[in-house]
């Protein structure tokens, strides 16, 4: 099935166990059937509220499209695999509270490279892990960028992040994707 946003896609949400709802989209495939796509992110995880209706816009497009365009550029090509994470990226983006800066655990291995948003790239801990990101900014804060998890899980030992988990980090710390060949590895979901 193929899904291209239009005017009937809106933000909206989904009441859960606890008190926290979880932020959904209401989609739609090219045949118009419709799917509820609920994010990573409950309401608890917030710093903007669309409005419950609120259409998909065109600034809603052109991010899905960039993140989307990340994900293939790595050869992420299924889309039961890069929809729901290019829309978790696009949540992500767009209402998610932003984290304090962190960059201690990474190793600066970033070669000063163009950033872009949407570009997967990867981050190297001291203890020889990688895990894949997404960019989310078009232009750092400073020089410290907002990525967001796509693993399913990626454990630090303080902490362990799940995907969708947005951290800002220096861009000395972003490397190109998997550029660093080391022994440890993270999969996909």
């Amino acid at each position: 099935m193929k899904f291209t946003p239009g005017n009937e896609w809106s933000w909206g949400y989904s009441a859960q166990k606890d008190e926290n709802a979880a932020l959904i989209l209401n989609i739609s495939d090219d045949e118009g059937k419709r799917y509820v796509f609920t994010t990573h992110y409950t309401t608890a995880d917030l710093r903007t509220f669309p409005q419950p209706g609120q259409a998909f816009c065109i600034e809603d497009a052109a991010l899905l499209t960039d993140f989307q365009e990340g994900l293939y550029a790595i050869k992420v090509v299924q889309d039961e695999i890069c929809l729901p994470l290019a829309l978790n990226a696009l949540a992500c983006a767009r209402f998610v509270k932003l984290p304090r800066p962190c960059g201690r655990m990474f190793l600066p291995f970033g070669g000063g490279s163009a950033i872009i948003r949407g570009q997967v790239v990867s981050l190297y801990t001291k203890d020889g892990g990688v895990g894949d990101f997404m960019i989310l900014d078009d232009e750092p804060d400073g020089d410290v960028y907002r990525v967001m998890l796509l693993n399913p899980e990626w454990d630090l030992g303080s902490v362990v992040l799940r995907s969708g988990a947005m951290i800002r980090v220096p861009l000395s710390c972003i490397c190109a994707y998997r550029s660093i060949s080391l022994s440890r590895s993270a999969r996909y979901a």
